[in-house]
Parts: structure tokens; C-alpha cells; sequence
């Protein structure tokens, strides 16, 4: 069969996503890069002074372009050539405004960029996503290990340092936070001596960080594992790197075809990135091979109920709990998911009682009934994992639903829409 290729371009944040559902989805269809190792890539493109870094597979998404405008404010230069990102220039600015970086969680990391190069950094408290409470002190535990002076003062953090005293250090987190450890690499890679952090978070774009930090000169040992050990050098140079798939846009793509009762494969991706949800998947009956960088999905009715806690990574992430929530409206009895990382991020679950899902919240943990009852509705999310969630059960159900929120799906995935289109879903901006 001859697949019509079906898109929808040019829509606005403000519109409305109108799905039809109860069709099984089916194809093939492959990830977007990875949201936070891009932004990443792009915060590290400030340790160059010379050459163009070229960054490859990046997802032009709202958090990138938000990333791009602190790098222009920072002095730096920029070319978008579809999904390769050039930067080039020198820093000739440390004092960022609230007009970008106010309105993501990721330009926290540019204090330690920042600060490890240079004796003043003013940037404002981090916005992103509304999942609860995500504190700073952690990341100003770091900066002050490292000799930094820091206060917050009216919405900005103001730090200073004198980074011709800059030296390694132990750094132990309390916990494994992605972007404080970030930062502790950061601030140690051009450090004198080695530096050691512990307690590291161990996600996958870490690694992905570390690997493009390799290409640039740095010296840095333990990357995937609770503990880093990093070696100083003088400069870093630029490079070429392209960002590995996103692992939560591939989680999103395999529950498209598992909460429709659907057949398909989901390639190019890193399968093991997903082996939790793999796992879960196959625990209540769904069938899921890997061949090589694709994961074939054949779905039928969910046989069972399930029961989980979101963990740092290798556990399972808390950025795929709403859509765990929507598979648990596919599965007989009642199934419990326990936020274990952030413990206020339910905002979906309101949403999916408009649906008519049956959902008990006591603290961290919620209790899912089965959702045959389930019927469209108008709907907003308030998260991009909220928005993906809403969606996923639009596609599940025979009836019309209306989704709002779409300023916050196109912060992570920029061409979700145009996928489950292409998988056959009826769907369209109204």
C-alpha cells in the first residue's frame, strides 16, 4: 500500500488540535534529536573562541530558538540550515536578560558555562515547564564548592568568581540532578587539576554532552555513571556533533501504536534509552521486538493492570509518567504510578477527568481505573508531557476531542502532529 503523505504546517501556538480517534495507528516513523542534549550543545558552544561548531539533528523547537536568542545576547553569532545549528563568535556579554532565559529550565546551565570563563554572570531565575518544585540551591552548591559568590537578588542570580584561581574540586551532589551536574562538568573542565563529582545524574544526554565536550578537548572519564572524574585543560575548540534521538519523543511514538491497538516500528532511536517503558509494555501484554535501532510494536488490549515509581535515570523518567497515565486508562482494574522525582507533577490528571477518567491522588501517587468510559472532550495541557498525554488518549478513544496548550507541545516536539498524521490519525488545527 502506497502511503499519502499527509502534513499540516504553519500552525500557531494559540490554535486548537482536533482528533478523531479509534483507529489503529501503523507505520514507520523515526524521533526528532534530542531536546535537552541540543540545548546542551548550544550552552557549550560558548567555551569556543574560534571556528564554527556545527550541531547536527537539532529539533527546532521553542526551548532551541529561546537558547539561540541568549546566545545572540551573550555576542555570539548563529546560522539554522534545517535541522543544523552553526554558532561562532566570542562572548562579549555575561549579563542575560529575562526576555529568553526566564521562559526555559535549561539556562541555569549557563551559569557554569559562563561563570568558569568569566569574573561576573547575572541571568534570571529559570522558567520551563510548571511540574512542581524544581529549587536552584543545588546548583548553587556547586558554584560556591567551586569559590563562587552568589545571590539572588530581585529574580537574577548575580555570581562572581575569579577564574584565574579556578581549580578542581570533590564535588558530591545530594542528589542526581541533571543540570547541576551539568554545571559541576562545566565549571571543572577548564578548571586546574581534576575534579571529581559524585552522585552524578546519569541520564543520556549527559552522556551525549560528554561526548561532544570529548570532540572539543576535554579530558573527562565516567560519563553513564555516578561518578565523573574530569581533567582541566586550557581551551576547548569547536567541532562537529550530531545529537543523538530523543528518548521521550520515542516513548511518545511507541505509545501512539500501543494505546491504539496499532502496529508499527518506531526506528532510528537508542532502544535501550527506553528499556523501562520497554519493559512495561511487555509486562501487561503488549508485544515489542528491537532489531538494531528500531522497535517494532504490535499492539492488543492491555492483559493487566501495572504498578510503578518514576526514578533518575536508568528508572523510569518522570518526563513519561503522563503518558504511563494514559496507557493505565487502557488496562483492566486499577494501576498505581508513584512520582518519586517531582511530586506535584499531576496537572494532566484534571484534564483527563474531563475525559471521564477515574483518577485518586493521595500525595506522589496516583490510582488509575480502567477507562472504557473515556469520551472526548475539550481539553488543555498545561506541560509538554501534559499535552502529549491528552493526545494520546484522543487517538485511543471513537470520538472527537479538542486539545489546547500547543505552545507547550511545540517547546519539546515541533513536528509531533505531523507524525501521528503520517500514522494515519485523523487529525487537524481548527
Amino acid at each position: 500500500m502506497i502511503r499519502q503523505e499527509k502534513t499540516v504546517s504553519g500552525y500557531k501556538e494559540t490554535e486548537t488540535l482536533m482528533i478523531d480517534g479509534g483507529k489503529p495507528l501503523s507505520g514507520r516513523v523515526a524521533p526528532d534529536g534530542a531536546k535537552n542534549s541540543s540545548l546542551y550543545a548550544l550552552i557549550a558552544a560558548t567555551f569556543i573562541n574560534e571556528g564554527w561548531m556545527t550541531i547536527e539533528n537539532v529539533p527546532l523547537i521553542t526551548d532551541i530558538k529561546m537558547t539561540l536568542g541568549i546566545l545572540d545576547e551573550l555576542g555570539m553569532q548563529y546560522k539554522v540550515q534545517g535541522t543544523t545549528v552553526k554558532v561562532y563568535g566570542k562572548i562579549t556579554n555575561t549579563i542575560i536578560s529575562d526576555k529568553y532565559a526566564s521562559k526555559i529550565r535549561s539556562s541555569t546551565t549557563f551559569l557554569g558555562a559562563l561563570l568558569s570563563q568569566f569574573p561576573e554572570v547575572i541571568l534570571p531565575l529559570p522558567g520551563g515547564d510548571k511540574i512542581g518544585d524544581r529549587p536552584i540551591d543545588i546548583h548553587i552548591s556547586v558554584m560556591e564548592a567551586y569559590g563562587a559568590s552568589i545571590s539572588i537578588e530581585g529574580g537574577f542570580i548575580k555570581a562572581s568568581l575569579d577564574t584565574s584561581q579556578l581549580t578542581g574540586k570533590d564535588i558530591h551532589l545530594r542528589y542526581p540532578s541533571v543540570g547541576a551536574t551539568i554545571n559541576a562538568i562545566f565549571m571543572a573542565i577548564t578548571a586546574q587539576g581534576q575534579s571529581t563529582i559524585t552522585n552524578a545524574a546519569r541520564e543520556p544526554e549527559i552522556v551525549d554532552l560528554i561526548s561532544l565536550l570529548g570532540k572539543m578537548g576535554a579530558v573527562i572519564h565516567g560519563g553513564g555513571t555516578n561518578r565523573i572524574v574530569i581533567n582541566g585543560v586550557r581551551k576547548l575548540t569547536s567541532t562537529t556533533h550530531d545529537i543523538m534521538p530523543d528518548r521521550l519523543e520515542t516513548g511518545a511514538l511507541m505509545m501512539c501504536f500501543a494505546m491504539t491497538g496499532g502496529k508499527g516500528s518506531v526506528y532510528g532511536s537508542i532502544p535501550e534509552h527506553n528499556e523501562p517503558l520497554i519493559h512495561l509494555l511487555r509486562s501487561i501484554g503488549i508485544q515489542v521486538d528491537i532489531e538494531g535501532d528500531t522497535i517494532h510494536i504490535d499492539a492488543h488490549q492491555p492483559s493487566k493492570s501495572f504498578h510503578i515509581e518514576t526514578q533518575p535515570y536508568p528508572g523510569l523518567a518522570t518526563d513519561l509518567q503522563a503518558i504511563c497515565t494514559s496507557l493505565a486508562l487502557k488496562c483492566p482494574g486499577t494501576s498505581t504510578i508513584k512520582d518519586t522525582v517531582f511530586e506535584e507533577r499531576f496537572g494532566h490528571i484534571e484534564e483527563l477527568r474531563r475525559m471521564g477518567a477515574r483518577i485518586e491522588r493521595n500525595g506522589n501517587k496516583i490510582f488509575i481505573h480502567n477507562g472504557d468510559h473515556i469520551t472526548g472532550s475539550r481539553v488543555e495541557g498545561g506541560d509538554i508531557r501534559s499535552v502529549v498525554s491528552l493526545i494520546l488518549v484522543a487517538l485511543s478513544i471513537k470520538d472527537k476531542s479538542y486539545i489546547g496548550g500547543i505552545e507547550h507541545l511545540l517547546r519539546g516536539h515541533v513536528n509531533f502532529v505531523n507524525k501521528i498524521i503520517q500514522l494515519e490519525a485523523d487529525a487537524e488545527f481548527i
